[in-house]
């Protein structure tokens, strides 16, 4: 009995501080990721989550009981991962980029029952039901499990979404350096942009609020050209096939969009070419994606519009076009497209002729994925020159990007660097697996202690 108390120990304890680094990594792994990833040039942080589909009663109906265990997994999951990486990173802004709940097709209770659940899992209130207090700002972004798309979104869709997560579009000021230059220098304008409706859309009224608002967010840009742009919204642009998605498509339901992988051609070459953004944040592809946009202010080739007795030639004329005449003239406004954007991979550094946007896809925060979350930085790069404004120069010809690997990218821009990175959790069946062996760990070593 002696000799068999000897072996247990001798295994007992190497498995036993095995079991715990095994745990300190799962339980503070965002911790030691900032220790060796530090930005210590960061000025203003965010925290992008994508796609957490939190599930409800139809799992339930489905899965009785295995289904209330894989719920209440989940949600410790994801909390697990707000709060951690909150922690550890200290954001100044908390995004969630959709898709916060798996259907909008739920009742009213389900859907408030969802709500307190994603508010304690986003690190909002804590088990107590008592408001967590700190200096980041949640905002949020409506997707296709949320509002519905084009041909799905419903008048309660939209403003118990308003009620609960705020404006579907808005857009606001950082100023990296707190006001002290009077010269814009430091500012930058973040928007978030309803996609949902962008593209056609069954409500009218939905698709015509947000194509103002995109109008209103195109003039601020033509007076301020000089402020860089970050634009967060739920749908990618569009891409060709094999570049992110390997076979995009969209289906329509009477004339509908009833499904899309990407935004439609023109309306992605209208936010290229007329909001002109520095970096796209978007989520809905799951798998998460790079994705570098070269545009050309012009093409060679101008396309008559047969209708209009006009050609279409630049960027400028693109954005003179209604909305009314961008679906007649998709078609030339595709066309267009193809002719003046591309899309680049690897280290990049514009030219007088065109200019080049990072789009980042953010993986989704879902286990199957690797629970992780996007990690975004804005620094001051050493090298900003005071101008005046009106002698600032236009920021989009000055960016230099660099690709680090398919989940990081870096870009140097403005007089600023900027940061995109991901923090992964693992997969979900592998944080079971390690909370299983926990529990049987308690359970059985006691007792084996005991019985040698």
């Amino acid at each position: 009995m002696k000799e068999v108390s000897c072996r247990f120990r001798r295994f007992a304890y190497p498995y036993l501080v095995a079991l715990a680094m095994v745990n300190l990594c799962f339980y503070k792994y965002a911790t030691i990721h900032s220790l060796f990833h530090s930005s210590s040039s960061s000025d203003v942080r965010f925290n992008i989550y994508g796609d957490p589909q939190i599930e409800g009663d139809a799992k339930l109906h489905r899965q009785p009981w295995a289904g209330r265990f894989d719920l209440m997994v989940n949600d410790y999951y994801l909390h697990h991962i707000y709060k951690s990486t909150i922690d550890a990173f200290s954001p100044h802004y908390v995004v969630t980029m959709g898709d916060i709940f798996s259907s909008q097709w739920v009742s009213k209770d389900e859907y408030y029952r969802r709500i307190h659940r994603f508010k304690w899992i986003s690190n909002r209130i804590d088990s107590r039901n008592a408001t967590i207090k700190g200096n980041h700002i949640y905002f949020y972004l409506a997707g296709n499990h949320d509002i519905g798309y084009g041909g799905e979104t419903r008048p309660y869709h939209i403003s118990r979404y308003l009620r609960n997560f705020g404006l579907l579009n808005q857009d606001w000021i950082i100023d990296l350096d707190a006001g002290k230059n009077s010269d814009r220098q430091g500012l930058h304008r973040v928007a978030t942009l309803n996609a949902m409706n962008l593209d056609a859309t069954r409500i009218d009224e939905y698709r015509r609020e947000t194509w103002k608002y995109v109008r209103h967010l195109a003039a601020e840009r033509a007076e301020t050209p000089e402020i860089p742009l970050l634009l967060f919204l739920h749908i990618p642009l569009t891409k060709p096939a094999g570049v992110c998605e390997p076979r995009p498509t969209t289906s329509f339901k009477d004339g509908f969009v009833a499904y899309q992988d990407y935004l439609s051609p023109a309306t992605s070459a209208f936010i290229l070419h007329c909001l002109k953004p520095t970096i796209i944040f978007n989520g809905h592809d799951h798998n998460g994606c790079l994705a570098m946009h070269s545009v050309d202010e012009s093409t060679d080739l101008p396309i008559h519009m047969g209708g209009l007795n006009k050609y279409l030639q630049s960027g400028e004329d693109l954005c003179q076009l209604s909305l009314e005449e961008l679906d007649t003239y998709s078609s030339e406004v595709s066309t267009f497209a193809q002719n003046t954007m591309s899309v680049v991979n690897g280290s990049v550094a514009t030219t007088n002729s065109s200019w080049t946007a990072i789009e980042v896809t953010v993986r989704s925060a879902m286990g199957d994925y690797g629970g992780v979350t996007g990690i975004f930085d804005i620094g001051r790069s050493g090298s900003i020159q005071q101008e005046s404004s009106s002698k600032a120069r236009d920021v989009r010809r000055e960016k230099i990007l660099h690709v680090v690997n398919r989940r990081e990218v870096t870009a140097s821009a403005n007089g600023y660097t900027y940061q995109y990175r991901e923090v992964a959790l693992g997969h979900h069946l592998v944080v079971r697996i390690v909370v299983i062996i926990n529990l049987a760990s308690m359970l059985a070593l006691p007792l084996v202690w005991l019985l040698s």
